[in-house]
C-alpha cells in the first residue's frame, strides 16, 4: 500500500536557503541521521532523511540458549518541501518521526512545526473529480460517532458498487456523525485507479501513481478547516 500525507508549515526561508540550510545536515557514512538533498526548486525540495537505527536482536535456541545479535536498519523518510499549501508531503513515511522533524526543526533554527490538517474529504473528491472524471465514483465512506440515540455512537461503514454520494446525503441528513475516509474509483490511462482520502490528508492507494497525477490530486487538496 502506498501511502502519502501532507501536513501544513510555516518555512522561515525560500525553498533554496532551506536546502542550503538541510545540506548542513547532510547524510554520511558516520552520520547518525541527515538530509539527502535529490531535486531543488525555487517552489519545492525533494529528498531523504535517513536515520541509522542500532538495536540488539535476541535469539533462542531450541535448548534454551540465548544468543544476541547487533543489527543496523536505515529509516528513511521521502519528503517533498513546498512554498505553497500543503507545505509538507511524506511519502511512506515510518511511523517513528520524531528524529526527522527534530532535525528540519534544527534546520530552520527551531522555527517551523508541522500541522496537522483537517480536510473535508467529499469536497476533495469533488476537486479530483474535476480533473478525473473518468468513470469517476465515491463507493466507500468510513464514519465514526455516529448518533444512534444518547450517549450511544458508533462506526459504521458505507459502501456500494455504485456511488453512494446520494444514500449518504440522506443518512447524512438524519444523524450528527464525522467522516474519517473515503474511497474513490476512477480511470486513468486505461486502468482503474482505487484511492482512500483520509481526513488527516492522507491518501494510500495499492497502485504506483505517476507523478503528474499525484502533484494534481496534491494540488486539489482543500484548505484545513483548522485555518484560522
Amino acid at each position: 500500500m502506498n501511502r502519502v500525507r501532507w501536513f501544513e508549515a510555516a518555512w522561515p526561508y525560500s525553498m533554496r536557503t532551506l536546502a542550503s540550510r538541510l545540506k548542513e545536515y547532510t547524510f554520511g557514512a558516520e552520520s547518525s541521521d541527515g538530509f539527502l538533498v535529490e531535486r531543488v526548486r525555487d517552489t519545492y525540495i525533494e529528498g531523504r532523511h535517513i536515520e541509522k537505527v542500532m538495536f540488539d536482536e535476541v535469539v533462542h535456541d531450541p535448548f534454551g540458549n540465548e544468543t544476541t545479535f547487533n543489527r543496523l536498519s536505515y529509516r528513511q523518510v521521502e519528503f517533498l518541501f513546498s512554498a505553497a499549501y500543503p507545505q509538507v508531503e511524506l511519502r511512506n513515511a515510518p511511523r517513528g518521526l520524531q528524529t526527522f522533524v527534530s532535525r528540519t526543526s534544527e534546520a530552520t533554527d527551531f522555527t517551523t512545526a508541522f500541522v496537522a490538517i483537517d480536510i473535508d474529504t467529499f469536497k476533495w473528491a469533488d476537486s479530483i473529480r474535476t480533473l478525473f472524471p473518468k468513470h469517476f465514483r465515491i463507493d466507500l465512506a468510513q464514519l465514526s460517532e455516529v448518533f444512534i440515540e444518547e450517549d450511544v455512537t458508533a462506526k459504521m461503514v458505507l459502501t456500494s458498487p455504485h456511488d453512494i454520494r446520494a444514500a449518504f446525503a440522506r443518512f447524512a441528513n438524519r444523524r450528527n456523525h464525522v467522516v474519517d475516509r473515503i474511497q474513490i474509483k476512477l480511470e486513468q490511462d486505461d486502468r482503474l485507479l482505487s484511492l482512500q482520502l483520509a481526513t488527516d490528508g492522507t491518501l494510500r492507494t495499492a497502485d504506483a501513481l505517476p507523478k503528474e497525477m499525484l502533484d494534481a490530486i496534491r494540488g486539489a487538496l482543500p484548505a484545513s478547516r483548522t485555518q484560522p
